[in-house]
């Protein structure tokens, strides 16, 4: 006859990685009663850590190790636990573009976008860093994203493009960026061409203007894309010139206002 603790495990396995809400939620269902959550810690989490069956990753969020496998050996999925450290918040930069397939390399950080009032500290597990990206709205432009037995909320597609341009430390750094976002398919131009005139930083616009010309020369993702646009964002360039990256001189272009670093843009011929 199967247990409790047996029957809460087997319920929670598929899901690999849970947070406390996750365990109550399933011990209702099995218990077939609303019991106290610390009763629910000493009489099942409690014990089914000690059986090896989870184990924790910070406080009150735990990976659920199958049979097959040990705590010390168990594989690691970054953006299962990167979904379940907090309600309201999505993944984005660089994670984002793990997630959509495009990135260049794979990171041993994830980012989770959320506002201030959610912060939580960076922690480390096994060999990946979570760290939080503090954003004002962590609705907009989100979409979610069925991932194994859970959901799990992404930055769309133009959203993720324009932040990796405005916060370009969270996407690995320019020369990774651009890699990356070279190989992001299915891009909604007139929706990138909204956000990015909604953007009320100019400097952003031009850059997110530069680097889609760039990439409409390298890219078969973005070959199609319509001069008119790159026009409508061009429009915006204008003012005194800025740096694509501060204190770093170079060539100016003229059409998009930037000064471009020497070797910019021989350096990403290899794309």
């Amino acid at each position: 006859m199967v247990t409790k603790t047996e029957a809460l495990y087997n319920a929670l396995l598929p899901m690999k990685i849970v947070n406390f809400d996750d365990i109550v939620k399933k011990a209702y269902e099995i218990i077939g009663a609303n019991e106290d959550r610390r009763y629910i810690y000493r009489k099942y989490v409690d014990r089914l850590v000690k059986m090896g069956k989870l184990q924790p990753i910070r406080k009150e969020l735990y990976a659920v190790i199958s049979p097959l496998e040990t705590p010390k050996k168990h594989e690691v999925d970054k953006l299962l636990i990167a979904s379940k450290i907090r309600q309201n918040y999505y993944l984005g930069f660089h994670t984002a573009l793990e997630y959509y397939g495009c990135a260049n390399s794979l990171l041993n950080e994830a980012y989770i976008c959320v506002q201030p009032k959610n912060r939580f500290a960076p922690f480390q597990y096994k060999r990946f860093t979570f760290k939080p990206v503090f954003v004002k709205d962590v609705t907009s432009d989100i979409v979610e994203k069925p991932y194994y037995q859970t959901t799990i909320k992404i930055s769309c597609k133009e959203r993720t493009f324009i932040e990796c341009i405005a916060r370009i430390q969270y996407a690995g750094g320019w020369e990774e960026c651009i890699k990356s976002l070279e190989g992001l398919s299915g891009v909604n131009f007139e929706k990138l061409l909204d956000l990015t005139l909604k953007q009320k930083n100019k400097n952003l616009k031009r850059r997110v203007g530069y680097v889609l010309e760039l990439l409409k020369k390298t890219s078969p993702f973005y070959e199609h894309l319509n001069e008119t646009l790159l026009n409508k964002i061009a429009e915006q360039a204008k003012g005194p010139p800025q740096y694509l990256m501060r204190g770093l001189k170079g060539p100016l272009n003229k059409k998009w206002n930037l000064y471009i670093p020497e070797d910019f843009e021989e350096k990403l011929r290899g794309i």
